[in-house]
Parts: structure tokens; C-alpha cells; sequence
């Protein structure tokens, strides 16, 4: 039995994450600033969830009892980098500087979870985990988060070379039940909030700009094997599913399988980010790092995540109107 922490485990894939620690025998402890609601089903022996600030908290006294440290905790949301870049700069970037130390200096092993964001624009699609990232410039602020992350990828290769024990895992849009709050964050829950209205759902030019979408069962099955593979340590994975959608696919998707009647319509990224935001045409991973390394492969169809999540935000919506 392994002791687990997950910094940020009151958010999307710490939740599922500590769902999945648990069906596997470990006992699962998750630090948040967000409230529990995320994770009040797990209550038991062997779950404990504390709401504190981490950056602010005893840190070294919480990475010090436990064994495996999943550092989930960041700003992922496009419209904070362009608001408040200071603020993605000192969570994504200062924190995870110093969770990483404190995990070198207790001899703890570190699983950190990046992002796609780190190929930025190379337009050499799809990418292996050895490409090259190709950004805009620094005044731009949608690149703070890719930077942040990349930076805290350094720190664990840096501290690597003298003996912490690490993992580093590039997400590819994880998707799925209690992803964000409605209208916020992520693309699909910004879609579903105009469907469920039933207002125009907004695209951001020029909708042909694609993604892969994984969805989050088969996401932490790929980062619980990648944690617990000492073959793995010292290396980065590519996680998620290397199947394309353009933006607006996506929405004529959605629509078809929630039934919903809304209209689909181009926007600019001006208009739904602020000024500073530069948009990536094409994202797409190469995965036979995972599937040859890791034995792992996504398992659930694009249909199949949309609409178990269409159908899991339809209930809670219906739930929020009605206690209203």
C-alpha cells in the first residue's frame, strides 16, 4: 500500500485520480484551496482532503508523509492567462518550483503533470515527446502558462541529474463528469452552458483549429501506470488520444448527441479572451511512447466521453434549476 498525495485533488483529474489510487488499494490524501465537492464521495479510512493554500501551508510536513507526490495544482484556464499572468507566473511556476525541491530534499518521487501546451505552434503535427516548442513572443501573455510548465519540466530534469526520482506527463485535453463549473474554464463546458441556455454556441475563429480530447477514465489509468512504473522514472509521456476534432466538429458533435437545438457561431478570440491570446492550429500527440512503455492506450471513443459527459451536465443542470 502506497501513501498518496495529489496537490490539487480537489480539482478535475485529482478527483478521478484519487477514485482511481483508491480502487487500487492505496491510501489517498488531496490538497486543494477548492472545496471538497469534487471528491465528498470518497469519504473513508483511507481518503483524507484538506482545503488549504499549499503555497501558504506546510508543505514539507505534507510531502514528507507520503510516498508517491502527483503535483496537479495550476491555472489551466486560457482566459486567466491573458488577465492575470501574474498570477498563472506564481502558481504554475513559483509553486512548482518549490514542491519540486521539497521533493528532492525528502527523497520523494514527483509526478508532474504538464500539458500539450508545451509544443505551442510547431506546426510538425503530431508530436512526439521530443519536439520542439515553438512559441510567440514574451509580451504575449497566452504563452505564460506553456512557459510556466516547461520550466517546471527543467526543474525536475535539473534536480533529476542529483537524485530526485520523477515522472513528467503531457496532458492532451482531458475531458469528462465534473470537469469545470458550467460556462467556465475548458471548451466543452463553455459549449455545453450556450446548449443547455439554448443560445448560440461561439467558436473561436476560424473553427478549424483541432484538438485531441481524452477522456478522464482512460486519462488516470495512464498516469497512475506511468507513477508506479519505476521504468518510467526520469522520462515524460505524451497522455491522451492522438484522434483530431476541429473546434467547430466538436460543436456539431455535441449538438447531435445532446439533441440540443442551439445555433453555432464564429467569434473572435478577442472577443472571448481579451487582447493577448494567439491561438494554436492543430494538437496532436504521438502516443507509442505510453503504449510501448507504459502498456496504456486510450480505450473510450469520442461519442462514447461526450456523451456520458453531456448527460452527466444535463443532471446538473436541471439539479441547479431546480434548487433555484
Amino acid at each position: 500500500m502506497d501513501k498518496i498525495l495529489i496537490l490539487g485533488g480537489g480539482g478535475f483529474v485529482g478527483s478521478h485520480l484519487a477514485e482511481e489510487e483508491l480502487k487500487n488499494g492505496n491510501t489517498v490524501t488531496c490538497v486543494d484551496v477548492a472545496d471538497s465537492s469534487k471528491v465528498a464521495h470518497l469519504s473513508g479510512n483511507n481518503f483524507c482532503y484538506m482545503q488549504c493554500d499549499i503555497m501558504k501551508g506546510s508543505l514539507g510536513g505534507l510531502i514528507a508523509g507520503h510516498d508517491i507526490i502527483y503535483h496537479l495544482a495550476a491555472i489551466a484556464d486560457p482566459s486567466v492567462y491573458c488577465i492575470d499572468p501574474v498570477k498563472v507566473l506564481s502558481v504554475d511556476l513559483e509553486m512548482t518550483q518549490e514542491i519540486i525541491k521539497k521533493c528532492y530534499l525528502m527523497k520523494k518521487k514527483i509526478i508532474f503533470a504538464s500539458t500539450s501546451e508545451i509544443y505551442g505552434k510547431n506546426p510538425n503535427v503530431p508530436w512526439s515527446e521530443d519536439a520542439d516548442r515553438v512559441l510567440g513572443p514574451t509580451y504575449t501573455p497566452r504563452w505564460v502558462y506553456s512557459t510556466a510548465k516547461a520550466m517546471g519540466e527543467h526543474y525536475c530534469y535539473a534536480y533529476g541529474k542529483i537524485g530526485l526520482k520523477f515522472v513528467i506527463l503531457r496532458f492532451f485535453n482531458f475531458y469528462g463528469p465534473r470537469l469545470d463549473v458550467i460556462g467556465q474554464g475548458r471548451v466543452i463546458p463553455c459549449f455545453l452552458d450556450k446548449f443547455l441556455k439554448g443560445d448560440d454556441v461561439e467558436v473561436v475563429y476560424p473553427g478549424t483549429q483541432t484538438r485531441c480530447f481524452t477522456y478522464i477514465k482512460d486519462g488516470v489509468i495512464g498516469v497512475r501506470l506511468a507513477a508506479h512504473s519505476e521504468s518510467a522514472e526520469g522520462k515524460v509521456f505524451n497522455i491522451g488520444t492522438d484522434h483530431e476534432i476541429s473546434m467547430m466538429d466538436l460543436a456539431v458533435k455535441m449538438k447531435d448527441i445532446g439533441g440540443f437545438k442551439s445555433g453555432i457561431k464564429i467569434i473572435s478570440a478577442a472577443d472571448k479572451y481579451g487582447s493577448g491570446y494567439d491561438d494554436i492550429p492543430r494538437r496532436a500527440p504521438v502516443i507509442s511512447c505510453a503504449t510501448k512503455q507504459l502498456g496504456w492506450k486510450p480505450e473510450t471513443t469520442l461519442e462514447e466521453g461526450l456523451k456520458i459527459t453531456i448527460d452527466y451536465y444535463k443532471k446538473e443542470y436541471e439539479n441547479s434549476n431546480n434548487a433555484a
